[in-house]
């Protein structure tokens, strides 16, 4: 398959993208993580599926990020303002980014030996986006922080679901999670200037 040959670079850049969602403060480059982030995702999952039902996993992040997106330009500016990190924080998330990495790299081989199915990259690919999207969720209490964290999980799921499930209804379903997901960060975004409205 043509996708086998862009496996290795897209965990590489799911890596990339999930460790800079960990450490970037402005929402933009958040976005713009995330949907880069669901390019990786479509050609990992291009690998076991076929192009045309691989292709609903890019379309479904980058409208979960384009959701998110316009809650965020809907929230006032001092209540999403983040402070830049500070340079303990930042080495700190980069170390722990390093060490999913790592454990990544072992897991991985384990997950292949359990479902030969899947392959080395996905297991890798996977395995990394559930690890740094749990080490996410972990960091953070803001509601858009929260759900960029969900999303990272799911989108390692469905890595490794897609390797070993090719069902369209299941497909269905998870782009249906992933948009529900965002609708939630949304509302959770916009529901307090929902109520200063009112």
């Amino acid at each position: 398959m043509i996708f086998d040959t862009y496996s290795l670079p897209a965990v590489f850049l799911i890596f990339i993208t999930a460790s800079f969602l960990l450490i970037s403060w402005d929402w933009r480059l958040s976005i713009t993580f995330i949907s880069i982030q669901y390019v990786g995702v479509f050609f990992l999952v291009a690998v076991s599926w076929p192009i045309e039902i691989a292709v609903v996993k890019v379309i479904s992040g980058w409208m979960a990020g384009a959701v998110l997106g316009l809650a965020m330009t809907n929230v006032p500016q001092d209540e999403w303002k983040e402070s830049p990190l500070i340079a303990s924080n930042v080495i700190f998330r980069i170390l722990a980014a390093s060490m999913a990495g790592l454990f990544a790299i072992t897991a991985g081989a384990s997950i292949v030996r359990l479902f030969p199915e899947v392959s080395t990259s996905q297991a890798y690919a996977g395995i990394i986006m559930i690890a740094l999207g749990l080490l996410h969720l972990g960091l953070t209490t803001k509601p858009f922080r929260v759900i960029l964290g969900l999303l990272t999980v799911l989108g390692g799921f469905e890595i490794l679901y897609a390797a070993v499930e090719s069902s369209i209804l299941i497909t269905g379903l998870l782009a249906t999670v992933t948009l529900g997901l965002a609708a939630v960060g949304a509302y959770l975004l916009t529901a307090p200037t929902l109520e200063e409205t009112s």
